[in-house]
């Protein structure tokens, strides 16, 4: 019975999709027999991941003295479920993902992500096309919108907030699994309109969300796309650590994550990964506010979140008890 169960919960933490075994990790973490895990979530795809996973690891393993693996993640399930099954030490992670790691696997958040240096927060977004029919949130109602990614604040979350504090019922509901993805569907004129994040303007006073990342692809992509609502600030996903984690490895890797971002290349890469440019002192209690949305629409983090999760607690905990 033991060996059926294990076999089980191998299968609802999806371990094959992590390319992270369900093997008991052995000896101290940060050897090479049993290096630190870091989990990168999904963004911008493997192209980038590869660019700049290497320069992050080569960099906290000189400052820190451990052996550092990094894993690319193929959604924020698998990195919830993860650190949830102690084969995540620590992650880059967004906003309700991390709300699902702390409410489940009573994960840490030592550090935030900023950007612009100072801004710990960002706001959710809906944009439409310059010149159709839809010029405010209330001409969504009986409107198909296409929703970035059910795991994402920005992107869905907040953005349903603000429809449901309007009191405006879209007739479609669409998942882009991907910002830009969104955004692209948007501009093909596949959607009435598309919820993505929404960054604060840069010095010159540029608009700064996913529209950007289209830019190489469609030039015209700020002039034909315009933004019609914006949501409530959201906190920015944060650094994630796993409470398994000993005390004084994981203050070595916040010490030298806080370095890295200093440090020319670091800026680089981290704003190539996740548009940040650094981090900040965090606490797990940062994340409460956005409970309190989930909470406000009547829904648990699972039920904003479908599967994953809910899967493992209704199938596999009985079967531990």
């Amino acid at each position: 019975m033991y060996k059926k169960i294990i076999a089980l919960l191998c299968m609802a933490v999806l371990v094959a999709a992590s390319g992270v075994s369900c093997k008991k990790r052995s000896g101290p973490i940060g050897t090479k027999d049993n290096p630190v895990r870091f989990y990168f979530m999904p963004l911008k795809g493997q192209e980038v991941f590869d660019r700049n996973a290497p320069v992050l690891k080569k960099f906290l393993e000189e400052k820190t003295g451990l052996t550092v693996e990094t894993v690319n993640s193929p959604d924020f399930i698998t990195i919830i479920k993860a650190f949830g099954n102690q084969q995540a030490d620590m992650a880059f992670i967004n906003t309700l993902g991390y709300l699902m790691a702390r409410d489940w696997a009573k994960t840490d958040a030592p550090l935030v992500s900023i950007y612009g240096d100072v801004y710990k927060t960002y706001r959710g977004e809906i944009l439409a096309r310059v010149g159709g029919d839809i010029n405010s949130a209330m001409d969504l109602n009986g409107k198909t919108v296409v929703f970035a990614d059910p795991f994402s604040a920005s992107g869905y979350l907040y953005v349903m907030k603000y429809l449901d504090d309007y009191g405006v019922k879209p007739q479609k509901i669409i998942f882009a699994h991907g910002h830009k993805e969104a955004v692209e569907m948007l501009y093909k004129g596949e959607v009435d309109a598309a919820a993505t994040y929404h960054s604060r303007p840069d010095a010159q006073g540029g608009e700064r969300d996913a529209r950007a990342e289209l830019l190489s692809a469609y030039p015209d992509v700020f002039a034909k796309l315009k933004i019609v609502a914006v949501t409530d600030e959201i906190p920015n996903g944060p650094v994630a650590a796993s409470n398994k984690l000993p005390a004084d490895v994981k203050e070595k890797l916040i010490k030298a994550l806080t370095e890295f971002a200093q440090t020319i290349e670091g800026r680089k890469a981290l704003g190539d990964l996740y548009n940040i440019t650094g981090f900040a002192p965090a606490s797990p209690s940062d994340y409460d506010g956005l409970q309190a949305v989930i909470k406000k629409l009547g829904k648990n983090v699972e039920e904003v979140v479908p599967g994953g999760v809910t899967f493992y607690k209704k199938q596999i905990s009985p079967l531990l008890e």
